[in-house]
């Protein structure tokens, strides 16, 4: 499974790993649409007789068609941005893929993790009603191919986590499970919020993501024209919280650890990396990083997990994140 640093990203963006070209989203859906109408068709005309499967039209950007009212096997293809809002609104998941789910997901141990490339015979073998994919065609995201095995609802990487969230609920007439996970979420910042109200005004803090193999760190909480949104620039521009300046920082948000004392003003710093992996250690390790007022003063603390991307439950975790920092700031 690629390391953190290395995740999968969209064409434009650091890794360059994925070279599916933007444009093979609009891809013909000609094979993709017939084979949906041949597995409709097999399904029989739905809720027209006792037992058979009740369905719903939906317009989706892969067109419209018919999804089942109530799921009984989905799979979800995307670990972060369509595991989590599957196990956000309660679908009975059956399978998913591109990594392991990351442990503030609550997804049922029994839920196998498939693959990190689609299989498509071992997605068949599976029979699902129902597949979630990212709208990114790819080997990683075969939402064509997707679509001949059972009706597919899309997630966007261009759209935030409430955006995603909001269309999936409404398409599965779940909106008053969404109404639930929003109101808790909006809580929770708002509790972050009154308990941390003068050091949120006063304090200057930065999440990071360490990179050995170029010796460049990441301040994650600056949105960036390159990464675009992030779990961590998002939560905490609910939360009102200041970070950063881009000044000294590469178009990614990036600095060599020669150049840490432009982030010589931050008060406490959020590490993404767990705290057992490489870059952690030779980020801590280094002379130059434990120069940094922040740190001398303990001002420091880790998330544990990939957090790049993900939905309502990294999020929340994130936010816990800042929560967390906050308090070790004095």
């Amino acid at each position: 499974m690629p390391a953190q640093s290395t995740l999968l990203l969209p064409e434009g963006y650091s890794d360059n790993r994925l070279v599916s070209d933007l444009t093979r989203r609009q891809f013909g859906f000609g094979a993709g649409i017939a084979g949906l109408g041949a597995f409709l068709a097999a399904c029989g005309d739905s809720g027209s007789s006792s037992g058979e499967t009740e369905m719903r039209s939906v317009t989706t950007p892969l067109g419209t068609y018919d999804i089942p009212v109530n799921p009984k096997r989905v799979v979800a293809i995307d670990s972060r941005l369509d595991l989590e809002p599957a196990v956000a609104l309660e679908l009975p998941l059956v399978g998913y893929t591109y990594a392991q789910a990351t442990p503030w997901v609550p997804i049922d141990s029994s839920v196998p993790f498939l693959s990190e490339i689609p299989n498509r015979e071992q997605i068949l073998a599976l029979e699902p009603d129902l597949i979630v994919c990212l709208n990114y065609e790819s080997e990683w995201w075969p939402v064509a191919e997707m679509s001949t095995i059972a009706p597919v609802l899309t997630t966007e990487f261009t759209d935030d986590w409430r955006t995603n969230l909001s269309r999936l609920s409404g398409w599965l007439g779940r909106t008053a499970t969404l109404d639930r996970l929003t109101l808790d979420y909006d809580n929770l910042i708002s509790d972050i919020r009154s308990r941390h109200a003068e050091k949120i005004a006063s304090k200057t803090v930065a999440s990071v993501s360490f990179m050995p193999d170029t010796n460049t760190l990441y301040v994650t909480s600056i949105r960036t024209s390159e990464k675009g949104d992030k779990p961590s620039d998002m939560t905490l521009g609910d939360i009102g919280g200041k970070t950063a300046t881009s000044a000294g920082l590469d178009p990614e948000g990036g600095v060599s650890l020669e150049g840490l004392d432009v982030l010589a003003g931050v008060d406490g710093f959020m590490i993404t990396e767990n705290e057992d992996s490489a870059a952690y250690q030779a980020l801590v390790a280094s002379k130059l990083w434990q120069r940094l007022p922040a740190v001398q003063a303990g001002n420091v603390t880790s998330l544990g997990g990939s957090t790049f991307y993900g939905s309502i439950y990294t999020i929340s975790y994130v936010a816990q994140g800042w929560d967390a920092l906050y308090n070790k700031i004095s």
